[in-house]
């Protein structure tokens, strides 16, 4: 299960480097925004390859239990602008805030898997 854990870190790594990138480009965001996701991301990847090198899970863990934090921030957030509770401070320009709150609340249930999965030492 951790070798599964350790690929969904790199795939949810990847996608969310290329997520941000594409989300932002051409109207950047103040950096303290962008740049906890791509630490996030940099840390699931990290976090992936390691395990499956050298088969500790305590930095995978710990990637997931930081990107966990960070979506469950902003899909509440996103939640919040959506459903009209809050100002527009969240809208991005490139992508219908509907999708990206369904795709964060997809992200945020891989990040509480992966989490899970990266507890357990059984390597099924």
């Amino acid at each position: 299960m951790i070798r599964n854990c350790a690929w969904l870190a790199l795939a949810s790594g990847l996608f969310l480097a290329i997520a941000e990138i594409i989300r932002n480009w051409g109207n950047w965001q103040a950096w303290p925004f962008w740049t906890v996701d791509f630490i996030a991301a940099g840390a699931l990847i990290w976090g992936g390859v390691r395990t499956l090198s050298q088969g500790s899970s305590r930095l995978l863990s710990a990637a997931w239990g930081f990107t966990a934090g960070i979506f469950w921030m902003s899909f509440f957030s996103h939640t919040q602008a959506v459903s009209g509770g809050a100002d527009e401070t969240y809208a991005s320009g490139t992508v219908n805030e509907g999708m990206l709150t369904v795709i964060i609340g997809a992200m945020l249930l891989a990040a509480i898997a992966g989490r899970i999965m990266s507890l357990t030492r059984r390597t099924i």
